[in-house]
């Protein structure tokens, strides 16, 4: 994946994604997701509520989600869309106190083509051929997994972790999440997560199983368990993140760890 260069300058693909935004016609359509900002994701966890300002009117959400920032920037007149979200703005709030925000273009990723990636506001160039080995590869990780407790809708991932550690005794949760939420007693890691969150996640194990899975003490697999109240077939999981997973169980394969997903429901 690399960078856009020129004969495909932003200004012409903000211009093609401005066109698609409110597109659904076969073989127009743009695949959004919401992604938290680099710079957002340590104050995230303690947000309850977000101002989301795009064009002149500004609103307070209890999440960021595509299809309002989407409506937001439909208002707008054509032509002027991306630009609205490029300079539209979400802050987050814990109570009263705001503890962070970016623009808005940056809590959206969107896929258009199965090309071209709009990440951190910048365009960046995709391989579709690696799209297709990416699915390939990732069909087979989706299982039932080690047979979590019962997730209520609205439960954070890491209250849901806590919890399910006092609920089971052949569970541990493990503090911090920077090296999984919880450890089953066959030795599964599992990493609880959302579907916005999964890609963050995806790449962060990947990061830590490089650098602590090098020796004899390493788990069974890593099971990524993404809570959600719809199914998530592997095809419709966003773009990048496929990519994410398929590079994941490559490296965590190569240090002899299994890989699996859970989509754990209600």
């Amino acid at each position: 994946m690399s960078r856009c260069r020129p004969p495909l300058p932003r200004a012409e693909l903000d211009a093609r994604l401005d066109a698609r935004i409110d597109t659904r016609a076969a073989g127009e359509a743009v695949t959004w997701s919401v992604a938290v900002p680099p710079a957002c994701r340590a104050a995230h966890a303690r947000a309850d509520r977000f101002r989301v300002k795009v064009g002149s009117v500004s609103g307070w959400r209890d999440t960021v989600d595509v299809a309002y920032l989407l409506q937001r920037a439909l208002l707008q007149p054509a032509g002027a869309r991306v630009a609205a979200l490029r300079s539209g703005v979400v802050r987050m709030y814990a109570g009263s106190k705001d503890v962070g925000g970016a623009r808005a273009l940056a809590w959206l990723q969107a896929v258009m083509d199965d090309r071209w990636a709009l990440i951190d506001g910048d365009w960046r160039e995709l391989d579709p051929e690696r799209l297709t080995a990416a699915l390939a590869a990732i069909r087979p990780l989706f299982g039932a997994g080690p047979g979590l407790p019962a997730w209520r809708p609205g439960e954070p991932p890491r209250v849901y972790a806590a919890n399910a550690g006092n609920l089971r005794p052949d569970l541990l949760a493990l503090p911090g999440g920077e090296l999984g939420d919880l450890l089953t007693a066959q030795g599964d890691l599992v990493y609880v997560t959302t579907p916005a969150g999964l890609g963050p996640v995806v790449a962060a194990a990947a990061t830590a199983a490089r650098s602590r899975f090098t020796g004899p003490a390493r788990p069974s697999r890593v099971v990524f368990a993404v809570l959600s109240v719809t199914p998530i077939p592997p095809e419709r999981l966003f773009p990048l993140v496929r990519l994410s997973l398929a590079d994941a169980a490559r490296t965590l394969g190569d240090l002899g760890v299994g890989v699996e997903v859970v989509v754990h429901r209600p």
